[in-house]
């Protein structure tokens, strides 16, 4: 299937990537209900994100072009990360999210994500990617500047970030 992939990461241990599907949503809902609050504060801009049906249900529902997310696991099964672009139907700019589980950052598993994302939007017809951050974020600050986006100053400690594709 196309997107489908095992990477080998920097510290040796592989995940299997693919887009994500509605049967997902245990698992997402599972990861969810695990994740720090450290994680939550800076994907969601809060600690306590709630996930209720309607949200859960949009998140795994998708439509693989102007709706896509990519999630990876580990070889036990376990959720490592997910990357997601948001998008109209027709419109040729998308923004970004991630999310990678603390056991699994700085090995080179949100590069990746990118990198797959990037070219499966550019793929869609995506022409610009758009991603919002707290500027505390050093870590997604950082690997947003590595592939190319341009980070403006930040409003109120939100840095938004765009790339051309």
């Amino acid at each position: 299937m196309e997107l489908e992939q095992v990477l080998s990461l920097r510290d040796g241990r592989a995940v299997f990537v693919r887009p994500i599907i509605p049967a997902d949503e245990v698992v997402i809902e599972r990861e969810w209900r695990r994740a720090d609050t450290e994680t939550l504060y800076q994907r969601f801009f809060t600690a306590q994100p709630k996930l209720d049906a309607r949200r859960l249900h949009s998140l795994v529902h998708v439509d693989y072009r102007s709706r896509l997310a990519l999630v990876a696991f580990g070889e036990d099964g376990q959720g490592a990360g997910v990357a997601r672009y948001e998008s109209g139907p027709g419109q040729e700019q998308a923004e970004i999210a991630f999310v990678v589980h603390p056991a699994w950052r700085r090995i080179g598993l949100g590069s990746a994500l990118l990198r797959l994302l990037a070219d499966a939007a550019r793929s869609r017809g995506i022409r610009r990617l758009t991603a919002l951050c707290l500027q505390e974020n050093r870590a997604m600050t950082e690997m947003l500047a590595r592939f190319g986006f341009e980070l403006p100053a930040a409003d109120a400690g939100v840095a938004t970030a765009i790339k051309v594709l």
